[in-house]
Order: structure tokens, then sequence, then C-alpha cells
């Protein structure tokens, strides 16, 4: 019995089984499945990325001893190799609260304090002019606009003592709280400026710049003061308008303040001469184009710069951009591991529907397979014929899985679009995730090691049912015929 007859044959019974279209539409599915859901999985991995590097400096000290003063690392830093700008960062923790009318104050009774309905608040206090050669400070303020959610106030530059607002809006905001109203014509406001995301200040939809924010934090008393413990602490500052920078962690609860306001804050007035210039982390800008490597390899040696100007038993830190989100990338790629694992699941099962279709065939066709051996078919030939039907259906299963998945893909934001409109459901929650399309990244190799895998996996689970078939001796399986 030759290739050509072996072939023939192995059509004829795919032809005349329909049950077959079964393997075929599972190993389809299969496919469809590990092309689709890894490509949009990738598409909000590097959205993550693009969130998380937007938001996060090249490299950042950070894990500094308390009352560290910025001078002695700058002095450090400035002029290394690799190093382009450097900018200091004070960050402390309080709450945040707008100001009443009747001077009440509305607190959170929430106690998730990442949620952005909370009072909860992370300041970072910065120079905004050297923060601004560091990170693109100026492009989350665009961002903001951009997006059309509120007005993001005034210029970062004026984020100090004094912000520049408009002076309606000073005298409405003095009015509305009860507060001094400024003689005619007086632009500035008394309080230094604060920032607030645009997610975090859309949903106080009564604020304008100018208008007042109470921050209330607890800091360590100072060496010899009264009592132990912590002492309590207050200031308003006025809202500065918003920002965003597309990280949905870094904007829920962070406000970006004047670094000068929050050291006055903290018991370090620029006006004691005893005051230290005090500091809890230091961005670091380096040279462009650096890989992850190069990166690690430039923070090793910037640490050995730095050591010497710590006390000693200092434990400093410094961590690329990676390294500063460490624990939500290796989330995300944990994550993406496992349904990967999942997906693969689902190969295995419809491998297991071909083996048992085969299987199946090969025990209902005992007949033919005794007469085709009586006849002179070799045990190969005899074989051939059932693992031409699982290559069959293998090449038609991952073919069409493959051309299933990339037109899903394509077809993805334009039916998620239609369905919204017409039916009022979404596949995708434009709302839920802030991004204004379904994310997906389609990578060639993986598309080709997928249909690869179909097929030889198909392959494969012919071979044992075709295996058995070729071992079937003619006397033994025509006895009962």
């Amino acid at each position: 019995m030759g290739a050509a007859f072996s072939s023939l044959l192995a059509l004829r019974y795919l032809l005349s089984r329909w049950v077959n279209a079964l393997g075929v539409i599972g190993v389809a599915a299969a496919v469809w499945a590990l092309i689709v859901v890894p490509a949009i999985f990738s598409g909000f991995i590097a959205d993550i990325h693009r969130e998380v590097r937007r938001s996060s400096p090249d490299l950042l000290l950070t894990n500094l001893p308390n009352d560290t003063g910025y001078e002695t690392l700058r002095a450090a830093l400035a002029g290394a190799d690799g190093v382009v700008a450097i900018a200091p960062r004070l960050r402390h923790y309080g709450v945040c609260y707008p100001r009443t009318g009747g001077g009440d104050r509305t607190f959170s009774v929430e106690a998730e304090f990442s949620d952005l309905g909370t009072n909860f608040v992370q300041m970072i206090g910065i120079d905004p002019q050297a923060e601004a050669a560091v990170t693109p400070l100026r492009d989350w303020q665009e961002r903001a606009r951009d997006r059309g959610l509120l007005d993001p106030g005034p210029a970062l530059d004026e984020l100090g003592p004094g912000l520049q607002v408009p002076p309606a809006l000073e005298r409405e905001g003095r009015i509305r709280h009860g507060l001094p109203v400024p003689a005619e014509g007086s632009t500035r406001s008394i309080w230094p400026g604060l920032m607030l995301s645009s997610d975090r200040a859309n949903r106080l939809p009564s604020l304008r710049p100018g208008y007042p924010l109470d921050v209330v934090a607890v800091a360590p008393m100072p060496q010899g003061a009264r009592g132990n413990g912590m002492a309590t602490l207050k200031k308003t500052f006025a809202y500065a308008g918003c920002y965003s920078t597309g990280a949905r962690l870094f904007d829920s609860v962070t406000a970006l303040v004047a670094i000068e306001p929050l050291r006055e804050l903290l018991g370090q007035s620029s006006y004691d001469v005893n005051a230290i210039d005090i500091v809890t982390d230091v961005a670091i800008r380096a040279t462009d184009g650096l890989s992850d490597a190069q990166l690690e390899q430039l923070a090793a040696k910037l640490l050995e710069r730095v050591r010497p100007a710590l006390p000693a038993g200092a434990q400093p830190l410094l961590l690329t951009w990676r390294g500063q989100n460490q624990v939500i990338l290796d989330a995300v790629d944990l994550e993406r591991s496992m349904t990967t694992v999942v997906l693969f699941a689902v190969m295995l099962i419809a491998a297991f529907l071909i083996y048992a279709t085969l299987h199946m065939m090969v025990t209902q066709k005992r007949k033919d397979i005794g007469i085709l051996t009586a006849l002179g078919g070799a045990p190969r030939a005899v074989g051939a014929v059932f693992t031409r039907c699982g290559l069959v259906i293998g090449l038609f299963g991952s073919g069409g899985g493959v051309l299933a998945g990339i037109g899903s893909l394509h077809a993805l934001n334009p039916v998620n679009d239609w369905m919204t409109e017409n039916f009022g459901i979404a596949i995708f929650d434009h709302r839920l995730f802030d991004l204004p399309s379904i994310p997906w990244v389609l990578d060639p190799l993986w598309v080709a090691e997928v249909a690869v895998a179909a097929l030889a996996t198909a392959l494969f689970v012919a071979w044992l049912p075709a295996r058995k078939a070729a071992r079937m001796q003619p006397v033994k399986t025509l006895a009962y015929e």
C-alpha cells in the first residue's frame, strides 16, 4: 500500500466521520486562546511598564538615615559619569482634606488607604526646576490637560509660597471658606501650592486653584522637646492644579508640593540657621539609551560614591526604575505565566479530543485494517493512514486558530465599541482601566511557536492510535468478523 493510497484512505475516513471536525475546532480554539489572551496580556504589561517608567526616575537613592542633608549627597553625585541630573525629594505621609464653608472637616470612613476616596496622601516635596530635569514633570501636567478632566491650574514653578492664582478664584475661594479677602488686584496666595492627581481631584468637583487644603501629619518630636512620641503637625496649602502620570498606584495617593514648605512642616525651616536641608530620596536621571543591565551597573557605582557621605551603619538603596516597581512588575509577570499554563491545559484538552476521536476510529475500522493487512498492506502504511488524519486535523486546526486569533485582535476594539454603543455591554470597560482602547501586542515568533506546538501535539496524539492500528494482526482482527 503506497503513500498515495494511505493519503486517499485517510481523507476518506476524515470526510466520512464528521466527528473529526470536533478535533479541528478544539485545536483551533486552543490556538486562538493562546494567541489572543497572551497578546492582550502583553499589551497590558507594556502599558504598565510605560506607566511605571513615566512615573519613576531612572535611579532613586532611598532608605537614607533621618536628617540626611541634600548638599552632601549632591556633592557626591554631581558630575559622576552617567549622571545627567539629580533632584532632591522629601517624602512624608498624612491626611489631606479641603475646607468646607463652615469650617467642618469631612474625613474618610474607609480603611483602605490606597483608595482614591480616602484622605490619605503621600506628600512628595520637590524642587520643581530640578525635578523637571529628572522626570517628565511638565508632561504630567500636560497629560492632565489633554485628558480634559480638570484645568491643571498654575505653572509648576509656582508651587512654592506665593502661588500665582487668578484674582477672581482667589477671592471666591476665600469668601467660600470664610477667610479674609485680599485687597483688589492681589493675585498671590498666602499658602504654598499642592498638586493632586487628576483622578483624585476629579472627585472633588468644588476644588479650584487657590482653594485651601489642610494637611495633618505626624512626626517624631525633636530631641529636647517636652513629652515623648509623635507630634501632630498641620499646614495649609493651596490647590495648585492637577497632574497625571498614568501610573494608577502613584497617582492615587501622591500629592506634589514644594520641598521647602514640607521641610518647614517637619521643623526644618529655611529661616533657621541650624536647619538641615533634609531629604528622604534623591532622584537621578541617567544618560539616555542605557539598558537595564547598564543602569544596574551605574547604580552600584553611584552607591559606592554615596556611602562615604553617610553615617556609619547606614544602609542606603539605589534602585533602578524596575527596582522601584519590582513588586507590581513581578506580579504581572507571574499572572501572565500562570495564564499561559492554564491555556496550555486547553491545548491538552484539544489533544485528548484528537486522541479520543482517532482511537475510536481505529476501533471501528478494525475490519478495514484487517483486510488491508491481509492483502499485503505494510504495518507502517496502515499506521500512516491515521497519522495523516491527525496531521490534517492539526493543520486545519492550527491554521484556523491563527487566522481567527489575528482577526480577533484586529476586530477587538471595533467590536467592543459597537457593543458598547448599541447594547451597553462592554468587553473592556475604559472607565475601569483608564485606557482609550484595548491594548494588545502580537509577537510573530509566539504565533509561530503556538502553531508549530499545536501541529506537533496533534501528530503525537495521532501517533498513539496509529501505532495500535499498525500492530494489529489480521487473523485476530478478522477472527470475529
